[in-house]
């Protein structure tokens, strides 16, 4: 029976590991794909007067395309690897766009100081979900009609009323709500591990079980930044 467990044990650690660093390689892939983006003065020209002449078109692209990517990586995970791992790739390059603004706004110092802000605080929030041994699972609920509210006051704000003041609310209570997320997330991977423990796919597994991560972190960035950035 010791053995059984230290056997799970093993393999929860080690799954735990492999999606912490598919998380990190991904935000990294992130990062270079919206610099990249951004030092393509004709590509990032195209993206800005898109943004601007056809907002809620953008706002919707940015949207569904990489939730398109996310519904084919949670498609492929039990079938193949290589399509999964395509279709991730596919999803941090579509969400990559959303990242493109920073670079013309806020300072190379501004950004990796952001940077370190927020790996730092990812850390400590997801080391507190996955070792305590309260139920999170009771919070999907409400995280969800936190996020739905957020981005409900988001677009009502860029659309209407286009408030700095109200833009800085909306960031503030996105860091604190994905604080919550990231917590949420990272006991989940328990769940995860332990409804797939045994398969042959877990590198796969791994890989989408990232991508909540994966956002979690970066709506965390852009928010930080948006506060406490050099703004130009």
């Amino acid at each position: 029976m010791q053995s059984i467990d230290k056997v799970k044990a093993t393999g929860l650690a080690r799954f735990t590991s492999l999606v912490y660093l598919y998380t990190g390689l991904g935000i990294a892939f992130w990062m270079i794909c919206a610099q990249a983006i951004a030092n393509n003065q004709a590509m990032s020209a195209m993206l800005f007067q898109g943004m601007a002449n056809h907002r809620i078109i953008s706002m919707i692209l940015m949207i569904a395309v990489p939730i398109g990517f996310i519904s084919l990586c949670a498609r492929f995970a039990t079938r193949s690897y290589f399509l999964t791992f395509v279709s991730y790739l596919g999803f941090l390059f579509a969400l990559s766009f959303m990242g493109v603004p920073i670079f013309y706004l806020y300072s190379a110092k501004s950004i990796i100081q952001t940077l370190t802000i927020t790996s730092a605080v990812f850390v400590v929030s997801a080391f507190v979900g996955f070792m305590t041994k309260k139920d999170l699972t009771k919070w999907s609920r409400t995280l969800m009609i936190g996020l739905l509210s957020v981005i409900v006051i988001e677009a009502i704000n860029i659309f209407i009323f286009k408030s700095t003041a109200m833009m800085m609310l909306v960031s503030a209570a996105i860091v604190i709500l994905f604080l919550f997320y990231i917590a949420f997330d990272s006991q989940n991977i328990k769940r995860i591990y332990q409804s797939n423990a045994g398969s042959e796919s877990l590198g796969a597994i791994a890989l989408l079980a990232s991508v909540n991560l994966v956002m979690d972190f970066i709506n965390l960035f852009l928010s930080i930044i948006q506060i406490f950035g050099d703004n130009n």
